[in-house]
Formats: C-alpha cells, structure tokens, sequence
C-alpha cells in the first residue's frame, strides 16, 4: 500500500515539476516571430523570422552574438515579406563565434502601400 501512494506522489511530483518548466510567452509570439539570431561560420549575423501576417511588416529585431567571450547585441530594421520564413538582414560581426542565439522582436509597424 504504502509503495502505491509514493509512486502517486512521485508522478504527481513529476507533473509539477514539468509545469515549471514551461517557457513563459515572449514578445516574439506575435504574428512576427525571431526563431534564432543565427551567426555564420564568415561571421555574419542574420535574424530567423516566421511572419503569420498577410502583409509586409517593418520591424526592429534585436539579435545577440558572442564575440571574444563577450555579448554583444546588434538590431535590425528590416522589411518582411508577408507569410515569409527566412533569413532577414546581413551584419559583419567581425568574426563573431559561429553558432545560434538569443533575440527580441522589438516593433512592428505594417508597410503602407
């Protein structure tokens, strides 16, 4: 008896557990999303973006990158396709550490035709 209720408590335990551990709403959960600041092994910076909108938006994305054991941030203010997923703008970080990281969709504002 006693062993049942400790593997109900140990489960119940574990559900707790995973509750925590969810990631929190951002500001990238909007209809534009940065899905990674993506560094390339030339060290250039590029932001990863998902657009759920059916019209262009201009947006300043702020993307990280680690340069000589340093963080560094650079934004970008690019225009986005409607329904676009892909890579936007271009920055010579001077040879930044090649790899993926963290960033904010910082404003949106639609294109006017």
């Amino acid at each position: 008896m006693n062993a049942r209720r400790g593997c109900v408590l140990a489960a119940m335990g574990a559900g707790l557990s995973a509750a925590y551990a969810l990631t929190p709403p951002s500001d990238s959960d909007g209809p534009i999303k940065l899905l990674a600041c993506v560094v390339t092994p030339a060290g250039i910076l590029e932001a990863e973006v998902d657009s759920s909108v059916d019209e262009r938006m201009t947006c300043d994305l702020r993307c990280n990158y680690e340069l000589g054991e340093r963080m560094f941030s650079h934004t970008f203010t690019e225009t986005i396709p409607a329904r676009f997923q892909g890579r936007v703008g271009q920055f010579d970080t001077n040879n930044a550490k090649a790899g993926s990281y963290s960033g904010d969709v910082l404003d949106c504002q639609k294109v006017s035709r």
